[in-house]
């Protein structure tokens, strides 16, 4: 699939400096893109009874040259994607939904085959998706904001645009779309195999390939996810301020955990000075105190723990309100 037919031309000719010019900008890219015939898709596999896939930094390195090869055989282009412990995430642009479920079928596949190839085979009977349809803009950059943030919820040492394993590091980064290394076309056969763990090594040869990786630039369309963000401001909006957009979303994915300690902090705080007129929550009655506690874990997923340290309140107090969520507490 050639990026370049992702192109759209600049508001009457020129770059797009107004609010409104720079929206009616990314809504040509996306409208152009369904004229097409091509559609969006987010690919999640539910890691709630996966056990882990990704131990090693070699697994995670292989996964990453499996998304490239895979959306190269698959006929799909890769928006973004990161790769978790036992689950992944992909946005798509392809032709159908058999289409994108075809592309983690064969990822799955090569994945069986190389676990057992290094001896630690892994039971993979969970990974599988039913992709998401994307329909429209406001939709396409929630899923790539929600993707592109997915290891900095569950990761307080990282930031999204510092973890290795996925595409989120060159949004809006040109530091990291600066990376070097080899072109694939330049290997030798022999490191061709040893880098794709197949003998199938007819891949492009303009793909770059760096500490045992296909550079995500590669096979990404980033400049394509970029386009429907007004700006970097707005991007960097979406994935660290504009939690709300993520709830239902969340939630129909499956994810157990999707907001930070800083930002379930945030929403206690609006709760508390919206609901109950009070700047401060440490000041709550234990009944107001388990009113946001309720929303907390049924709206926002948060569990027991986090929310007996947010909140102040005793952990066996939650265990008893919520006692399917006592053995993660």
């Amino acid at each position: 699939m050639n990026t370049s037919s992702f192109a759209a031309p600049c508001c009457n000719g020129h770059r797009p400096h107004t609010f409104n010019e720079k929206e009616n900008y990314c809504r040509i890219i996306f409208e152009s893109t369904l004229r097409k015939g091509y559609s969006f898709w987010h690919v999640c596999t539910p890691g709630t009874f996966q056990s882990i896939i990704f131990e090693t930094p070699s697994d995670y390195k292989f996964g990453m040259v499996l998304s490239a090869i895979c959306a190269y055989d698959a006929g799909v282009r890769i928006i973004t994607f990161e790769l978790m412990s036992n689950h992944v995430h992909f946005i798509l642009i392809c032709a159908s939904k058999e289409n994108a479920s075809d592309f983690l079928e064969l990822f799955r596949k090569r994945l069986t085959r190389y676990f057992q190839s290094i001896g630690k085979p892994r039971d993979l009977t969970n990974f599988k998706s039913d992709p998401i349809a994307i329909k429209d803009l406001e939709s396409l950059r929630n899923q790539i904001a929600y993707t592109n943030r997915n290891n900095y919820v569950i990761d307080p040492d990282q930031t999204p645009f510092s973890f290795p394993d996925g595409a989120n590091a060159y949004f809006f980064n040109p530091f990291a779309k600066a990376q070097n290394g080899k072109r694939f076309g330049d290997l030798s056969d022999r490191a061709k195999i040893k880098l794709l763990h197949s003998k199938k090594i007819d891949y492009p040869d303009d793909y770059m390939v760096a500490d045992d990786c296909i550079i995500p630039t590669s096979f990404c369309d980033i400049t394509f996810g970029e386009s429907v963000f007004r700006d970097a401001r707005h991007y960097m909006y979406k994935i660290t301020r504009d939690v709300e957009s993520y709830k239902e979303l969340s939630v129909m994915l499956g994810d157990l955990e999707f907001y930070t300690d800083d930002e379930l902090n945030g929403i206690i705080y609006s709760i508390s000075k919206k609901r109950f007129s009070q700047d401060k929550p440490s000041f709550l009655t234990s009944s107001q105190k388990n009113e946001i506690a309720r929303e907390l874990h049924y709206d926002y997923k948060a569990d027991n723990a986090k929310i007996s340290r947010l909140l102040h309140v005793p952990l066996a107090v939650l265990d008893s309100m919520f006692p399917m969520n006592a053995k993660q507490g």
